[in-house]
């Protein structure tokens, strides 16, 4: 079936979370007077991951998921726990401001993007997330003009993988989800989600190996749909 528009992921698709994560890791740990350890960096990603998921259930706000990490993560590192809030705050400020400066798009999202637009196909992102964060990433890392909507957790009160966070942007942007490709890194949130929501989804495994319904690169998507050779 003909695709007539392409919705993104945005964390670990468009966006390079794991790289700019890392360079604030580092930077707060130093700043925290701790030495790096590929064991602390890999605990922060855990906690990250837990605490967020625990935003997008609704069960912590926002800022109390950034709260929760910090106390999650600082016993870690021998340190003791804020005892107010805007004490966390402020000391999650530190980490925040060096993984902003660090925000940066894959080399292959904005060509793949470019190319999507110069082909007439309209493109959306559908992101797990806190809006005005998730959109001041696109506009950092300079994807902003080559993106038609961006749909938050947020901004839908739906969260992928639930069907109405994929069946929603279909809508607003007048496209069947039948005729709708949905990319992104996470098979179960993303691929798993997409298809039961009744759109066609290639998974983005950049350090696995291809097979079907898998790329490597960005750069692979736009020939496989001028070739009609998509296989979901």
């Amino acid at each position: 079936m003909e695709i007539r528009g392409v919705l993104f992921d945005l964390d670990n698709t468009l966006f390079d979370h794991p790289t700019s994560a890392r360079t604030g890791v580092d930077a707060f740990l130093r700043h925290l007077g701790t030495e790096q350890s590929d064991e602390l960096t890999r605990s922060w990603f855990e906690i990250e991951q837990v605490n967020y998921d625990r935003f997008l259930t609704k069960e912590l706000s926002f800022h109390e998921q950034r709260r929760e990490r910090l106390r999650d993560f600082l016993p870690q590192t021998g340190l003791a726990v804020p005892k107010t809030d805007t004490q966390l705050d402020d000391l999650f400020a530190v980490y925040l401001r060096k993984y902003e400066e660090a925000w940066i798009a894959f080399p292959d999202a904005a060509p793949a993007l470019l190319d999507l637009r110069a082909a007439g196909i309209p493109v959306g992102v559908v992101t797990n997330g806190n809006h005005d964060q998730q959109t001041s990433k696109i506009n950092r890392i300079g994807l902003e003009p080559l993106i038609d909507r961006i749909f938050s957790s947020e901004l839908t009160s739906h969260a992928k993988p639930a069907p109405e966070a994929f069946a929603e942007p279909c809508k607003s942007m007048r496209l069947s989800p039948a005729q709708t490709l949905y990319v992104g890194d996470n098979y179960r949130v993303d691929i798993e989600g997409a298809r039961n929501a009744g759109l066609q989804a290639i998974h983005l495994n950049r350090e696995g190996t291809r097979g079907k319904g898998t790329i490597q690169s960005l750069a692979e998507l736009l020939p496989l749909l001028i070739e009609g050779t998509l296989v979901t």
